[in-house]
């Protein structure tokens, strides 16, 4: 999420730690540059008073290069040493100084010496988070930085002046402490400040912001970063921090008012065709960025691909631009083109972990997990402290481990005519389904074994019909290809014969794939014509054509081969599209078109010669309550359905259904709704009320 946090941060750090982390002012114009010839002849006292005044005035290049002439003149000239040392710390050669104060420690005051001690160790935090020379060696500048840390902290004496220092060090130690992704330590020491009434400067408000995001405080984040920004107005990196800690606080028209005046206060990137110079305003850049992903968070998918694919149109040679490309792509259900994305990424930027992390995603969306396995592995030993990297890793155990599914609805039917008792109705009076699914954790990267068990219940006439399954089977998945295959034993009084069945699906593209399966004694068949001892075969064929995330097309046939001999055949059209979307309101459109036929007339179970069906709809979706994988949602879905049956005539009924999601945890997901409609069979309308339950565990 948060792309641009790495090297701006590192490039505030170099401002606000040069100089004993307080921002450091630019020498005033030199107007009366000394030469060195002219200090050569000045005698020593005399230089001396000059160059302290030089130094006094901000002007350290001048300062430096008097002691340097006076230390040519006399090596041993402990008070040059010393000025030299001091304005080399003034310019920020910290190390140097260092080294210098090392030499002759005995010239230097304690409160001098603590603060040459400190600049260094600022120094190298400055150095650490900057980029590396190899992705091995990515930490080890800040590890060195925080172990020098802790050492000079641990030697300060109890005083005035050490708690001052004391504190500094503790503000150099929260960068980083963010930068090795110890966000935990960072959030419990921000709250310890806060507690205390410590308030924290500016220069580390986006660390300490940053960490608290990681660690998945926004609420606290916002706190911080607020107050980073009232201090510091011009504070870039904490204010593109807090765009994203008021989107994971919920607050998006929040984050929405604070990117749009980001935006007004920034003059766009320009770049022309034939131009000798372009107008690269990389803090534009950010804020162009943080909108794209917002977008994405906010559901205006389509907003989002639209902006990252200018930005690549004009950065084609930035790596970060192409993996959050490539990010909105996987948002959208197209893991090939997102795939290809991260791809050119990781190309562009070998050691960035972010391509890394959306290669895997896709991979693992496009079944390509034997792919998948050796990128991870590279991706975790590279970069162990990446918040995304571990989520992934999350996901891989998530999707590696058991599979449990368990749907469960019950039905009641009354129809208006009495003397029928629903006897003519498919349902029955009242009807149940239960059906458990568990897969094993994936085996060699494509192979699951199953186990499933279901029961089926329908009151006909007083006569109850109970079908009872338990069975097992194997499942496959690589790329493009998923098939399985099952068999299972019923437990009932009307048939004793085993269900055998198979499936398979093949994606043809991104947006376009084909389902199809063919079940002996297929237990989706009527419970109605089972009570007579009538058993089916089916056969079903789909298309689904998802052009993106807000659209969804399905075409589908099937064939029920009875027993008695009838064929009843089906097809369908269905549709579901986006109407509107908002960060925590979805409104869709859907129905469909349905036509079936029935080859006997006198079959004992309903079986229409021909009918038709024509449904319309709208389902509204609002998240009532996000906490990251966490939500709860509830979903209002009504629609009219037009029902014509040959010999009957046509007649319109309505259909109401309302539930409820709950999502405990990734891949940990409850769901539970009520159902109305009013439908007809034969002529006869019937009121049926429903209620179902569902439960899934794993990915």
């Amino acid at each position: 999420m948060r792309l641009c946090a790495g090297l701006a941060l590192a490039n505030a750090c170099a401002v606000g730690l040069a100089r004993g982390n307080e921002p450091v002012a630019p020498p005033p114009p030199d107007t009366a540059r000394l030469s060195a010839a002219s200090v050569s002849t000045m005698p020593r006292g005399e230089a001396m008073v000059e160059a302290w005044r030089l130094r006094d005035e901000g002007r350290w290049l001048e300062t430096l290069a008097i002691s340097e002439v006076l230390l040519e003149r006399d090596p041993a000239d402990d008070d040059a040493f010393r000025l030299r040392t001091l304005a080399l710390s003034d310019l920020g050669a910290s190390h140097r100084a260092w080294e210098l104060y090392q030499a002759r420690p005995h010239l230097f005051e304690p409160v001098i010496a603590r603060r040459l001690q400190a600049d260094r160790v600022a120094r190298m935090i400055v150095w650490g988070g900057l980029h590396p020379v190899s992705p091995e060696s990515r930490l080890t500048e800040m590890q060195a930085a925080q172990t020098a840390l802790a050492g000079l902290t641990a030697n300060l004496a109890a005083t005035d002046d050490a708690a001052v220092s004391r504190q500094r060090m503790a503000n150099d130690e929260l960068i980083a402490l963010n930068t090795l992704g110890r966000h935990e330590a960072v959030s419990e020491r921000y709250r310890q400040s806060v507690a205390d009434g410590v308030e924290l400067p500016a220069y580390v408000g986006a660390a300490v912001g940053d960490s608290l995001l990681s660690a998945r405080h926004p609420e606290l984040a916002v706190d911080a970063l607020e107050a980073t920004v009232r201090d510091d107005p011009e504070a870039h990196e904490a204010r593109i921090l807090l765009v994203y800690a008021y989107v994971e606080s919920e607050r998006f028209d929040d984050a929405y008012a604070l990117l749009e005046s980001m935006q007004a206060s920034e003059a766009p990137w320009l770049s022309r065709a034939g131009a000798r110079q372009e107008y690269a305003n990389w803090r534009r850049y950010d804020i162009d960025v943080t909108q794209v992903l917002v977008d994405s968070f906010a559901h205006a998918l389509e907003d989002a691909q639209r902006q990252a694919e200018s930005l690549v149109s004009v950065g084609a040679m930035n790596a970060n631009l192409h993996q959050t490309l490539g990010s909105v792509y996987l948002q959208r259900g197209w893991a090939e083109r997102g795939l290809e994305r991260h791809r050119v990424a990781r190309t562009l930027d070998p050691d960035d972990a972010a391509p890394r992390v959306g290669e895997v995603q896709a991979l693992l969306d496009l079944d390509r997990t034997a792919q998948a396995r050796p990128l991870l592995a590279d991706l975790m030993g590279l970069h162990p402290e990446n918040l995304h990297a571990q989520r992934v890793q999350q996901r891989w155990e998530r999707r590696q481990g058991w599979q449990i599914t368990h749907e469960s609805s019950w039905g009641r039917n009354n129809d208006d005519d009495a003397a029928s008792a629903t006897g003519g109705s498919p349902l029955g009076s009242r009807d149940t389904r239960h059906v458990l699914r568990v897969a094993s954790p994936l085996l060699g990267d494509r192979w699951r074994l199953t186990a499933h068990a279901s029961r089926a219940t329908a009151d006909f006439l007083g006569e109850r019909v109970d079908h009872t399954l338990v069975g097992a089977g194997v499942s496959y998945a690589q790329d493009r290809l998923q098939w399985g295959a099952e068999a299972a034993t019923p437990s009932d009084d009307y048939d004793d014969g085993t269900t055998v069945g198979a499936w398979g699906r093949w994606r043809f593209s991104d947006v376009l794939a084909g389902t199809a399966s063919y079940h002996l004694n297929d237990p989706l068949a009527s419970l109605q014509a089972r009570r007579t001892g009538i058993t089916a075969d089916a056969a079903r064929v789909r298309l689904d054509y998802t052009p993106s995330e807000s659209t969804t097309v399905q075409a589908g046939l099937e064939q029920l081969r009875y027993e008695d001999g009838n064929r009843r055949e089906s097809a369908s059209l269905l549709f579901d599209q986006r109407l509107a979307s908002r960060p925590h309101f979805l409104l869709n459109g859907f129905g469909g078109v349905q036509a079936g036929r029935g080859s006997r007339e006198d079959a004992p179970y309903f079986n229409p010669t021909r009918d038709t069906s024509l449904e319309l709809g709208l389902r509204a979706d609002h998240i009532a309550w996000r906490r990251y994988d966490r939500h709860f949602r509830h979903r209002l879905a009504v629609s009219a359905v037009n029902y014509r049956q040959e010999g009957f005539g046509a007649e319109w009924y309505p259909q109401v259904r309302y539930e409820h999601e709950w999502q405990l945890a990734a891949g940990r997901q409850i769901g539970y709704g009520v159902g109305y409609s009013r439908p007809v069979y034969d002529g006869v309308r019937e009121d049926r009320v429903s209620f179902d339950l569902r439960v899934a565990w794993g990915e």
